[in-house]
């Protein structure tokens, strides 16, 4: 216990480190960018005075120093704001795409990531086979082709096609149930393609070497039914290294979603900071950043977790 609790505190300040270099990145690009936070808020047309009189009130006269250790202080309270296009507080703003955002990538990687282990454990299990290198051949199909080419592909097939699923995403809160569901297929599917096929490759590989090591030859020769030696004594060294690679991919997703969803025009996250870059609204955009990263960071500390109890060698180190 006294080591794991060194690992994790060890993890946890290499996030909060991390935190506070893009907590200062992010407010250091929103000063560099030449744009007036006031005079977007006001319009084009306000009068100087107006303009001025409203940066005094936001704070924007002070040191870039001073404003950012308020902000940050704020930030840690909850307080991420205004947003100066739709006037609300972007804590709220963010809470509602973060929620959606969230649905979307975990249901893509509830499809995603049992279908990638299956494939590859069966292309593992196959070495050499006709079906190892049909999965393997359709892997190397689905990492090729990026998150937007596939979404792409699958509107005009099965939207402008043959007409079954729609294709957009935008939530409907009186639609059913299986209305809401077919909104989410193709955004689903777009976001998963090629990480099924990058965890197949991988999981493949690291199955067949699992398979040709010396103690699963013993079980072999020791008449172990095949079954059992795959599924008590391959499958689990076989998936620390696929698991491995889904939570570092866990960023990559997160960029993913930010693809789909401007495709699909699913109203999240990555859907609202495009919004505010395109209205230029630095405070929205600076509060939705930082909770991105966030996320990400802190998904890598719970993989850093999950990796430490299922690898031993990790705990003697």
């Amino acid at each position: 216990m006294p080591g794991f609790l060194a690992f994790l505190l060890n993890r946890i300040g290499t996030m909060l480190v991390t935190m506070l270099v893009i907590s200062m990145l992010v407010f250091l690009i929103a000063e560099v960018v030449p744009i007036d936070p006031a005079r977007n808020a006001l319009g084009r047309y306000a009068s100087q005075q107006k303009v001025d009189e409203l940066r005094q009130k936001m704070g924007l006269d002070r040191p870039v120093a001073v404003r950012y250790v308020d902000w940050i202080s704020n930030v840690l309270r909850g307080d991420f704001g205004e947003s100066i296009h739709f006037r609300r507080p972007v804590a709220d703003l963010v809470a509602v795409r973060l929620e959606r955002s969230l649905t979307l990538a975990a249901l893509g990687f509830a499809f995603m990531i049992p279908l990638g282990l299956a494939l590859g454990c069966v292309a593992g299990v196959n070495e050499g086979k006709f079906l190892d290198r049909i999965i393997s051949l359709s892997a190397s199909l689905f990492v090729s082709v990026p998150p937007f080419a596939s979404g792409v592909f699958l509107i005009v097939i099965f939207s402008l096609g043959l007409g079954w699923l729609p294709g957009v995403s935008i939530p409907d809160p009186d639609a059913s149930f299986f209305e809401t569901a077919k909104k989410l297929i193709l955004p689903i599917l777009a976001l998963s393609f090629d990480e099924i096929g990058y965890l197949a490759r991988f999981t493949r590989v690291s199955m067949a070497e699992v398979m040709d090591s010396d103690y699963i030859r013993t079980a072999v020769l020791k008449g172990i039914p095949r079954i059992k030696i795959i599924w008590w004594h391959a499958l689990r060294n076989a998936l620390i290294a696929p698991f491995t690679a889904i939570m570092l991919h866990v960023n990559w997703l997160i960029g993913r979603v930010v693809v789909v969803e401007v495709l699909f025009n699913y109203p999240g996250l990555g859907r609202l900071l495009l919004d505010a870059a395109l209205r230029n609204d630095i405070i929205l955009l600076e509060g939705g950043t930082l909770v991105l990263t966030f996320v990400a960071v802190s998904s890598q500390v719970i993989g850093d977790i999950g990796i430490y109890f299922m690898n031993p060698r990790i705990r003697l180190e």
